[in-house]
């Protein structure tokens, strides 16, 4: 009998993309073998398949485990710190979604007082200037920029037995001598994604109370600078001067570190901006059926694929990104690339406007987005190749 292939991840309903990630996967990997996935707590109601769950305690009480092949998805948020130091433990294959793992870093080592093990992280990734800077942030000398210029990842690259990236931009930025063993596995399309095909827009609209004639942007995930809302809002009131008409719908939590209303007020949006707070799965999906386009930018960039964005081109969303970073990657017919504006935001302002009044190049781009997603990102495909790489990496050490 195969060996289960062990897995720790957080799943739903912690509120986190690389749950969903996770609990999506699950039921291809498992039509392969057996699984295992350990969680740093037991969900109320895992996913429900052909897989067991266990917390961190049912993992250690079976020693069986250790023996068999092990993932680890590391993300840059305290849902990982587990999984992080399971991996230090007994190292595995590596699942990077972000590049950048400081936050995790502190996460695991700060945020519970144990600055000497910070200490030793930045020691180990930069020698002797790693610790001074260590040093100097217990004695108060410290700059949030730090933290994207010191990705603090090659600690955990150099232990790692394989491992998956999702993207060319993240390979490319990697140590030269993890490349052999690594892997691009792209974002894949949600299943569930698939079960709203035959939802129409005036149907969604109608079922989230949302207006059904006015032009309806989007943006979707947790509200935080580097996701540029301000840059949209901008973009929106340029356009709004001139005399557009439209609904921006923010679908995601409120940051309490970001002042979002004070950026719509800025720009006189108050009647133009709906923020909906954290969606659940159905209402999610259901603002993509409702909307005309997705606005996705991201800057500044630590290597992360979207797993919004892969779900709403999935639906046929026309969808505007940044020509920069990951994103630079999506081929030029799937989405609408406008460069990075640091100043006023007047090329993202002209392609929100000819999505307005182009309903020909909506249709254009959403049909290309759904065809190019769901033949290159399903979910089949990324088992396969996670399977393909454990099955490699264990007849190289056999």
């Amino acid at each position: 009998m195969t060996d289960p292939l062990v897995v720790f991840s957080p799943l739903p309903p912690a509120k986190s993309g690389i749950a969903d990630y996770m609990a999506e996967l699950l039921p291809a990997l498992a039509a392969a073998r057996p699984i295992t996935v350990v969680c740093d707590k037991l969900p109320p109601s895992p996913p429900r398949g052909d897989w067991q769950v266990v917390d961190v305690a049912g993992y250690e009480a079976d020693p069986q485990l250790a023996r068999c092949p092990h993932i680890y998805q590391i993300g840059n948020n305290a849902d990982h710190v587990f999984a992080y130091r399971a991996f230090k433990q007994r190292p595995g294959i590596l699942v990077q979604h972000d590049f950048n793992l400081h936050y995790l870093v502190e996460d695991a080592t700060l945020a519970v007082g144990d600055g000497a093990g910070y200490r030793d992280v930045l020691y180990e990734e930069y020698g002797d200037a790693g610790a001074a800077l260590a040093d100097l942030r217990q004695a108060g000398l410290f700059s949030e920029a730090q933290k994207l210029a010191l990705p603090l990842n090659t600690h955990l690259l150099r232990r790692a037995t394989g491992l998956i990236v999702h993207n060319r931009w993240v390979y490319d930025r990697l140590p030269e001598a993890v490349r052999s063993s690594t892997i691009v596995v792209p974002h894949h399309v949600s299943p569930q994604a698939l079960q709203y095909d035959e939802l129409s827009q005036a149907e969604a609209r109608a079922s989230l109370g949302l207006p059904p004639d006015t032009f309806i942007v989007l943006s979707l995930g947790y509200i935080t600078p580097p996701k540029q809302i301000q840059a949209t809002l901008a973009a929106l009131g340029l356009l709004k001067r001139q005399g557009a008409e439209f609904l921006f719908v923010v679908g995601g939590q409120r940051n309490p570190g970001f002042d979002i209303d004070a950026h719509v007020a800025r720009h006189g949006l108050e009647q133009h901006v709906l923020i909906t707070d954290y969606l659940d799965e159905d209402t999610f999906f259901r603002h993509i059926a409702a909307a005309d386009c997705l606005v996705n930018l991201r800057y500044p960039s630590v290597g992360e694929s979207s797993g919004t964005l892969t779900r709403a081109l999935a639906l046929g969303l026309p969808a505007i990104v940044y020509n920069f970073g990951p994103f630079a990657e999506i081929p030029n017919d799937v989405v609408i690339k406008v460069p990075l504006e640091l100043v006023e935001p007047v090329a993202l302002a002209a392609a929100l406007e000819r999505l307005m009044h182009e309903p020909a190049l909506r249709q254009t781009l959403g049909d290309s987005a759904r065809q190019y997603m769901r033949s290159h990102h399903s979910v089949q495909r990324s088992a396969g190749m996670y399977l393909d790489l454990v099955q490699s990496l264990s007849h190289a050490a056999a």
